[in-house]
This record gives structure tokens, sequence and C-alpha cells, in this order.
């Protein structure tokens, strides 16, 4: 069948905007905090992410339907989707503006200031999320976006970390992005950030060696992006006062730790085999954690269905599809989060997946060595992949 042929409704295709307009809800909070006075609406962002929409999604449920195969090129070519992410940008740096001038404007307390900086961050992690999809894009517009919407946040390097490091190395030992069983979060991001940005650097050193050029070339992407970082917070302290440079920094720190979140949900445990040659196996689908939970998917431009996302990197968000054979986690990513950030329950949750995941024989599964004996004894069964088999 042609693809001109092809009849095909996307049933989430006007949904797909509500990434970009819930990146307002710092500025409603603000707005309610103005009218009524009290600080606790500045909390709104913390508590309808990880309060409510966790529970919207039990009533909402998942969404393991695909496209068509003949669909996929219409809604690749489709520009609505491409500029529902685009809008991102001028909503997030508007998001960012108005925030600093509140803080700059009005006597917070302790408490309202620091609820201000985390809806900032909160604001921030959706625009890195949206800067992860439009940065596998390859024309130069898409890339821009990328950029700004990163340099929003401080993390410059990550498109050139993620797609030539973390896509390359993902499953592996050598992947500083992918958590072992058995590792706490709190243990993840202490090798976590520092090695990405000394991966990206790395990567952009090497390129332009080739060229004969120094790692301080203005061609050096992360370099660039950092630079417009540090020119965009001393511009906006400059403008509003020393006052936000707090707001800034702890916005953009709480962006980096949400990413971070993401990082360490999608890929914990899994590993891929070594070749007879040392190298690994191609990254297949059961190589990330998958997640078809419907809010969560819409509001994240379909980052859940991440085992598509590293089987197919340049596929965009609209075209992304479910596999039988993928892990799935028990709960969409603003859930996840919560039980990553406290470690017994994410172990209580997740370890037991991984072993079933691995059918029982964990030596397949990408262990912490600390942990390693524990866990084997715990649940490594191969009877039951012998049983599967």
């Amino acid at each position: 069948m042609a693809a001109a042929d092809v009849v095909y409704k996307d049933t989430k295709k006007w949904l797909w905007p509500l990434a970009t307009v819930l990146a307002g809800v710092p500025i409603g909070a603000i707005l309610m905090y103005q009218k009524t006075g009290y600080e606790t609406w500045l909390w709104a962002s913390p508590i309808f992410f990880y309060g409510l929409v966790p529970l919207i999604e039990i009533l909402f449920g998942e969404d393991s339907s695909n496209p068509p195969r003949e669909a996929i090129p219409m809604l690749r070519d489709d520009p609505f989707y491409r500029w529902a992410a685009f809008s991102t940008l001028p909503a997030a740096y508007f998001t960012w503006v108005f925030g600093a001038w509140f803080i700059a404007s009005e006597p917070l307390s302790i408490n309202g200031y620091v609820a201000v900086t985390v809806a900032n961050g909160l604001m921030g992690a959706g625009a890195l999320n949206t800067a992860h999809e439009v940065g596998h894009r390859r024309d130069k517009l898409s890339l821009t976006v990328a950029r700004f919407l990163l340099c929003l946040c401080g993390m410059g390097h990550f498109r050139v970390e993620h797609n030539l490091g973390h896509h390359v190395e993902v499953a592996t030992p050598d992947d500083s992005a992918t958590s072992m069983m058995g590792e706490s979060f709190y243990a993840f991001v202490r090798h976590e950030l520092p090695g990405g940005i000394q991966r990206a650097w790395k990567i952009e050193k090497t390129r332009l060696a080739r060229s004969g050029k120094s790692a301080f070339s203005l061609e050096n992407e992360v370099l660039v992006n950092s630079l417009i970082t540090i020119a965009l917070y001393a511009a906006m302290t400059i403008y509003f006062g020393w006052i936000v440079l707090p707001y800034l920094l702890g916005g953009a720190l709480m962006s980096n730790l949400m990413l971070s979140s993401a990082n360490y949900i999608e890929h914990y445990g899994l590993l891929r085999a070594k070749r007879d040659d040392g190298s690994y196996e191609r990254t297949q689908p059961h190589h990330s954690w998958n997640a078809n939970h419907i809010v969560s998917n819409v509001l994240l431009f379909h980052l859940q269905r991440h085992s598509d996302h590293h089987a197919h990197a340049e596929r965009p968000y609209q075209c992304l599809r479910h596999f039988d054979s993928s892990p799935q986690l028990p709960a969409g990513y603003f859930t996840m989060y919560l039980a990553a950030w406290t470690p017994p329950l994410w172990f209580w949750i997740m370890d037991k997946r991984v072993a079933e995941q691995m059918h029982g024989d964990l030596t397949k599964a990408y262990i912490l060595p600390s942990k390693r004996e524990g866990l084997m004894k715990k649940y490594h069964h191969p009877e039951q992949l012998q049983a599967a088999e």
C-alpha cells in the first residue's frame, strides 16, 4: 500500500502541545500567589508533576498502539509535530525570564524563593527533554532550537555527549549514563554528571584534532555552548541583580538532576552482550526500559518509548513504536523518578524485574561490582532460563 493511500489518525496529535503549555505552570503559580498572597501556590509545579500526574496516569492507563509502517512517512513529514516541539523554546525562555523578574521584584521568604527555583528547574527539565528530541534531527533549525534549550540549563555539552557517546556505548560498562543493578540514583549521579561533560569534551577534542584544530576553537560545540550559557546568566544577573543568581544556578542544577533521573531509569541493569571480537552487539529494543503510560508520554514527547528511540535514534517522537519484547516499567517516568529517589523502594521494584528480563540468568545483567555477590545469591536462578527455553 502506498503511503499516500494510508488513512491513519493519530489520536494523540492535538495533545502534544500540552508539553509546551505546561511550561507555563510556574507562571500560573506566580499569578495565583499575587492574587492570594499564599506562597503555597508557588509549589504548584512539583505538586502537579509528582502528585497529580501519577494519579491522573492511573485513570488514563497505557497506550501500546503503533502507527502502521505505511503511515510513518506521513507522520514524519507533518510540520505540526515539528513546530509543536519547537514551541517549547519561546515558552521556556519566557517562563525563565518571568521567574527571574518575579524573584527580583517580590520580597519572598526562603520558602518562596526555593519554590520558584524548583519550578524553574522542572520547567528546564522539560526544555532539556525537548532538546533531546530535536537534537537528534540534522537540519540547522532543529539543531539551533536544541542548542538554545540546552544552554538555558547549562547543558550545552549534552547533544554531543548523548548522540555520539551515549547512543554508541549505551548498556555497556563504557557508558557513564547507564546505571548498574544495585547502584543507587545518588551514586549514579556522581559519575554520570561529570562523565557526560568529560566525554563530550573528549569527542569534540578528537573531532577537531583530525582537522588540526585546537579544542579551544570556536568550532567546539561544547565550548561555544558553555560561553552562551555564561553570557545568558551574566546578562540576567546584571539586569535583575545578584538576587537571581541562586535562582539561575539552582534551577539549572535541578534540570540536570531531572535529566540524570531519566538516564538512571532508562537502562538500569541492562547490558549488551559482547561478541567474540570484543565488540558489543547492536543496540536492540530490549536494551532500554520502555513505558506506554499515555499521560507522561504526551508530556515528554514519547521519551518513554525509549526502546524504539535507541534502536532508531533519528525516528521522530510521533513515529516511535512499542515492542512487546522490550522490558516494561510498571509506571510512567514521573512516578518512577519518585521511586528512583528512594533507593530501597527502587531496588524492591526494579531488581526483580531485571532478573525476570534476564530469565533468571544474572550473568547477563549489568551489576554494581560491590553488590554482585548479594544480588547473584538473591536473584540468579538459571533454572528459569531453562524453563523458558
